[in-house]
C-alpha cells in the first residue's frame, strides 16, 4: 500500500483550511495550506505536492488563475478545484483534474484525491480518450446530483 500524497490546500477560507488539514491529517496525509494564490504557488514550488485542492473564488489571484499557473510550473500535479458555485467555466474544467463541491463528505474527498493520484501516476498512453472523458466529466458528480447536496453543476459556454 503507498502512502498517502502530500497535499496542497489553497482557499482563503482559513477556518476551512484549519478543518480540511485536521481531517487530512488525521488520516495520514502530509498537508500544507495557503490563504492565497501566491502563497500556494510559493509552497506548491518549494515542495513535493502530489494534490492540489484548490478553491475556485478568492480575493486577488482567482482559483483560474493559480491552476494555470500551477499547470505553467508543475504539470506532473492533480488538481481539484473545491468550488460552491453551479457553473465553472469550460476552459477551468479543461485545466483541473476533477471539481469536489463545497460541502461535500470528507469520505468524497478522500475518493476524489485518490482517484486523481492514480490517474495522474499513469503512463499517459495508458488513458483513453473515453477513460479521461468518463472520469473528467461523469465520475466525480455522480454521488453528488444524486444525493443532491448541491445543483448540478451547469457549464459556461466559452465565448
Amino acid at each position: 500500500m503507498f502512502p498517502p500524497p502530500t497535499v496542497l490546500c489553497i482557499d482563503d477560507d482559513v477556518l476551512l483550511l484549519a478543518i480540511r488539514k485536521a481531517l487530512l491529517e488525521s488520516n495520514d496525509f502530509r498537508v500544507f495550506t495557503a490563504e492565497n494564490g501566491p502563497t500556494g504557488l510559493e509552497i506548491a514550488n518549494r515542495e513535493h505536492i502530489e494534490v492540489v485542492i484548490l478553491d475556485y473564488q478568492m480575493p486577488g489571484m482567482d482559483g483560474g488563475t493559480v491552476a494555470k499557473e500551477l499547470r505553467r510550473i508543475r504539470p506532473d500535479l492533480a488538481i481539484l478545484l473545491s468550488s460552491g458555485l453551479r457553473e465553472i467555466p469550460e476552459s477551468l474544467l479543461a485545466i483541473v483534474d476533477g471539481v469536489v463541491p463545497k460541502g461535500s463528505s470528507f469520505d468524497d474527498l478522500k475518493k476524489e484525491i485518490a482517484r486523481v493520484t492514480v490517474v495522474r501516476k499513469r503512463p499517459f498512453e495508458q488513458i483513453s480518450q473515453k477513460d479521461s472523458e468518463m472520469t473528467k466529466h461523469i465520475e466525480h458528480f455522480r454521488g453528488f446530483v444524486s444525493s443532491k447536496q448541491l445543483p448540478p453543476f451547469r457549464r459556461k459556454r466559452a465565448r
